[in-house]
């Protein structure tokens, strides 16, 4: 939610199987990709990712997931796909290409 709702804000949901919790935030490095989102594309876009950052320093603190945005029947170029990765932020005016 935007920073200007807070939990004693929001509005009390009209399903009692939904329930509102608090998420801490993170930095996550994200490759974004479109087409095959199969186990070998997703295994080779996240060795991409992984490689990128450790090729520029970044340390990686946690394991990497897969957003998938669009359905299955989506045209392959038309799909967009990330993988993303937990990472440390240090601000520090740090690299152009890292951004929060």
């Amino acid at each position: 939610m935007p920073s200007r709702w807070t939990m004693d804000t929001l509005p009390v949901p009209d399903d009692d199987e939904v329930r509102l919790v608090t998420v801490p935030g993170e930095t996550v490095a994200v490759l974004r990709f479109r087409g095959d989102r199969g186990p070998r594309a997703v295994a080779a876009r996240t060795d991409e990712l992984l490689t990128t950052l450790s090729d520029h320093g970044v340390d990686v603190i946690g394991d990497a997931v897969a957003w998938f945005y669009d359905p299955p029947w989506t045209l392959p170029f038309r799909r967009r796909n990330e993988i993303a990765v937990p990472v440390e932020y240090t601000p520090s005016g740090g690299e152009p290409w890292l951004s929060t």
